[in-house]
């Protein structure tokens, strides 16, 4: 599958080809405590409640992150990626399918993550789980018996993404490349009485929630009428980021479904980022010329 190549498919092509793909699960499990913070764990036990029959459960932070990095979801390295993905049965020959029970951008992050170590015949279920039962189609529990070992090979691709140094120079305008904030609007504009809130200065916010609809998919036609809006190109090697750069793969993927195909993620995202108080974080909007109004 080349990079022109569509990634989304619907629940009919799945459920045609179950028997022939290789589909794994990639769900994470985001957890709320009771002081409003946030833990992402592995999302095995709610595959093993319910699944779509058939997939394994591909973990994204115990496989397909850098367990040594200081920020989660922080993409590990080419061999890292080839000996996980082994493990989960790939092989050179075979087609993947990612889907997960929330918004998709968990398994749009896997599918970036075997994108930049060039296995490219991956394709994500739209809409995922939640599409998937709501088309009255199958589900089991349980785990699958460990697959064969695959042969898959990581091969050289091209970069996909950023690292802090040149977001930097794009926040001081000293890079001209576009980047966008793929968070929820709120988040993105932050609040003066929360530390550390806001949004990289000169980015604007497309949030990937509002790409979504019915069951959590993606279609085309919003996508495109909300890139048209945003200015979006390809071309433009735009930068994507959000908290851990995994909305930020989601709204990859939709643009990729479009035809913007030369964006790039900032893989520290917000979470390295707001980690050093030294760089600057905008509350409130951009101003027509990407100034931001006001720093924290």
């Amino acid at each position: 599958m080349t990079s022109g190549t569509a990634v989304l498919v619907d629940v009919d092509w799945l459920r045609d080809r179950l028997h022939e793909v290789i589909v794994l699960d990639a769900t994470v499990d985001r957890r709320t405590g009771p002081d409003g913070s946030t833990d992402f764990v592995s999302g095995l036990q709610l595959h093993t409640e319910r699944r779509v029959p058939g997939a394994h459960f591909a973990d994204l932070i115990a496989g397909f992150s850098d367990p040594a990095a200081p920020f989660l979801f922080t993409c590990p390295s080419a061999s890292r990626i080839e000996a996980y993905a082994r493990r989960l049965g790939i092989r050179d020959t075979s087609t993947v399918v990612l889907y997960d029970r929330l918004t998709g951008a968990w398994a749009a992050r896997v599918w970036w993550v075997l994108r930049t170590a060039g296995i490219t015949r991956v394709r994500v279920l739209n809409g995922g789980l939640t599409a998937w039962e709501a088309a009255h189609l199958p589900v089991t529990d349980g785990r699958e018996p460990p697959p064969a070992p695959g042969d898959v090979v990581a091969r050289p691709a091209r970069e996909g993404f950023v690292d802090l140094e040149r977001m930097k120079r794009i926040a001081d305008g000293d890079d001209p490349t576009p980047a966008v904030c793929a968070l929820r609007r709120t988040e993105y504009l932050g609040d003066r009485d929360r530390p550390r809130s806001g949004h990289i200065p000169r980015s604007t916010g497309l949030p990937y929630a509002d790409l979504l609809g019915p069951d959590n998919t993606l279609s085309r036609e919003r996508t495109a009428r909300l890139a048209r809006a945003h200015g979006l190109r390809a071309g433009d090697g735009t930068v994507l980021y959000c908290g851990g750069a995994v909305n930020a793969a989601g709204l990859a993927l939709a643009l990729h479904e479009i035809g913007i195909d030369d964006v790039l993620l900032y893989d520290g995202s917000l979470a390295e980022w707001r980690a050093d108080p030294a760089l600057p974080l905008t509350i409130g909007p951009e101003d027509d010329n990407g100034r931001s109004p006001e720093l924290t």
